[in-house]
């Protein structure tokens, strides 16, 4: 009897749970039924009721039938699961603004009930980004119900979820959210400022990462179409021409044309659209949030803390404040950088806990184009490139530490080359006096990198020395073809004069066919030439600097041109023997094989190329110090 009562419970539940899916009228029965046998008995081991099933799916009817009937009750609605949401969270994390309305109207002080992070509906909503009903909800708002358990606000709320717009609209209604912090100290810029993914610098759309995620013309098109797709918001000046813009200028969305909406709308574009839509107001939201941030507490503390290294006492203190300007460099984020200091250009001399300024981690975090733009752009860059921080280390000694494998180009070849073209342009970047400076530990930045990258450069050199041997013997066999090929040519010999036979009927094309196998054996003997000078080197941290890169770089071209020759070759002679007929000329051939190879060739070796152009861009643009 038991065991059929439990199976007769559990097949009304799931009849119930079906009706709210369904959400048909003669569904409606099947609840009403469950409803009057078990009220808010869960339905699941989340604890969810009849009630967040509805609130979750949006059935209003079933929601306005159940109230009309009297059977749900005031304590009925404010039920939780075991997570401690109501139903009116529900509804506010799925957007159901109807039903939330309903809810409302039965039990206003819904809109305060917490769960157990002690989220109210209200932040559950600016979480998740769910406008309408947050401006509904927003009607019952208190200060109780703006903040969790952790001091995160609405406004953290909106921003760790990623809903920008929303967050806009948060700080233009409340704006002294903006300086309110969490029980870690961090405001909501803070949390924007740790969020490299929301702003175009750091993320896929830009060719600082060219040749390390994907497809290089599949990488070139996205971020050419990212860049042509417009921004709809655009921010407007106040009414009030009194009122300052920075502060009461708000975000309008533009309308589109439906065709455009159209083309935009298949799935690849579509994210593109959106990615540019988000960075556009993540970047509109940051500039709100810098210029009511209060700058005072960073450099204060800062300078408190250089107060007390200097007694010998620890930078790293309990009340030191997390500082926006130090998390967006480390992360790299450009945009929030030159926002920042744009408004306070002092905030430039702020450290962190060991004593380093915005410039030297830049150099230590290896981010390029941040060290770009902090050197042309700063302001008083001599003093920030001659800092030393609390362990003793200048700003070359930051740049001789390695990189993780992760955030380099694959391999361990190139990630050394990187590695010694940063430490060479940061250190003739520096004054002269700092290359042989000793840290605390008595090391000179030199001295710091080799031991630091002295695993590295052993594992780059046993990768060269394989990967030698493996394009030598290519280079050989390709070399041994075209030798081979040059005097076995299709046709034959005349027995009388000893010239080729199709030289006479066919000069044009059987030309063309030997200057391709010449071609092809000349590049194979150049490739094996400039391998024997690679097994020669020493494989020192200079030769990593220039000889190693440009051999590299010469041998991917010969193999390249090799490679092209002889495939190209191979087709000319099925031409002149006229095994393939075509209309084309062998020109177009070659040209086609070429581009072919040419698109392997870039994605295998473009970050080659690219240490090459930037070693000699650096080269040039070396400013150097004056001693």
């Amino acid at each position: 009897m038991a065991s059929s009562r439990i199976n007769e419970d559990w097949s009304n539940r799931s009849a119930a749970y079906r009706a709210v899916l369904e959400g048909k009228k003669q569904s409606v029965e099947t609840f009403r039924s469950f409803w009057r046998e078990e009220g808010v008995k869960p339905l699941d081991k989340c604890g969810d009721t009849v009630l967040h099933f509805l609130a979750i799916y949006g059935n209003v009817a079933a929601f306005r039938l159940l109230l009309q009937d009297g059977l749900v009750t005031s304590e009925n609605l404010k039920a939780k699961n075991v997570n401690g949401d109501t139903a009116l969270h529900e509804a506010a994390r799925f957007g159901h603004r109807d039903v939330a309305e309903i809810m409302l109207r039965t039990e206003k002080d819904l809109a305060s009930e917490s769960n157990k992070l002690g989220e109210t509906p209200l932040f559950v909503a600016a979480a998740c980004g769910k406008k309408e009903v947050f401006s509904l909800l927003e009607k019952y708002i208190g200060d109780c119900m703006m903040r969790r358990n952790d001091g995160c606000t609405i406004l953290h709320a909106a921003v760790i979820g990623g809903c920008y717009s929303l967050a806009i609209g948060i700080l233009e209604s409340y704006p002294d959210l903006a300086g309110k912090r969490n029980e870690k100290g961090k405001t909501a810029l803070h949390l924007l400022a740790a969020k490299p993914e929301s702003f175009r610098s750091g993320s896929a759309y830009t060719l600082k990462d060219l040749g390390r995620k994907s497809l290089i013309p599949l990488h070139i098109l996205r971020t050419v179409i990212y860049s042509c797709i417009p921004v709809l918001y655009k921010e407007l000046p106040p009414v009030n021409s009194a009122e300052e813009p920075s502060n009461s200028a708000f975000i309008h969305k533009l309308n589109r044309a439906s065709s455009v909406n159209y083309i935009l709308g298949f799935p690849w574009l579509k994210e593109i659209d959106d990615a540019k839509q988000s960075h556009a107001v993540a970047l509109m939201l940051a500039e709100r949030l810098i210029r009511r941030e209060d700058w005072s507490h960073y450099v204060n503390t800062e300078d408190k803390d250089l107060e007390g290294s200097q007694f010998g006492i620890s930078s790293e203190k309990k009340n030191r404040l997390p500082d926006p300007l130090i998390q967006a460099t480390r992360l790299g984020i450009i945009e929030v950088v030159q926002e920042i200091l744009s408004v306070y250009p002092e905030a430039a001399y702020t450290f962190d806990g060991t004593g380093r300024n915005i410039l030297q981690i830049a150099v230590e975090e290896k981010k390029w184009f941040l060290y770009d733009y902090l050197m042309t752009n700063g302001t008083n860059m001599d003093r920030m490139l001659s800092a030393i921080d609390h362990d003793g280390n200048s700003i070359i000694h930051l740049a001789a530490h390695l990189e993780s494998l992760h955030s380099t180009p694959p391999g361990v070849v190139p990630q050394m080359m990187w590695e010694v073209l940063w430490f060479k342009r940061v250190q003739y970047d520096s004054y002269p006096y700092l290359w042989q400076l000793q840290n605390s530990d008595g090391k000179t930045a030199k001295q710091v990198f080799e031991t630091k990258h002295a695993s590295l450069r052993e594992k780059a050199e046993r990768t060269v020395r394989e990967l030698a041997n493996t394009v030598l013997i290519v280079s050989a066999l390709i070399g041994t073809i075209n030798f081979a090929a040059i005097f076995t040519v299709p046709g034959g010999f005349d027995q009388m004069t000893g010239e080729p036979i199709f030289l006479k009927n066919r000069r044009w094309e059987f030309g063309l066919l030997m200057f391709y196998l010449a071609g092809g054996l000349f590049s194979s003997l150049f490739t094996m030439g400039t391998l024997l000078v690679i097994f020669f080197l020493r494989f020192e941290t200079e030769d990593f600097y220039v000889s190693l890169p440009c051999y590299y770089v010469m041998d991917m071209i010969a193999i390249f041109y090799s490679a092209v020759f002889t495939i190209v070759a191979c087709c000319q002679a099925l031409i002149v023997q006229k095994v393939v007929i075509t209309d084309f000329r062998p020109l177009v051939v070659f040209f086609f094989i070429y581009g072919l190879v040419a698109l392997v060739l870039m994605e295998t070796s473009y970050r080659m190329f690219d240490y090459v152009y930037y070693l000699i861009r650096y080269s040039l643009s070396y400013r150097g110090q004056e001693s």
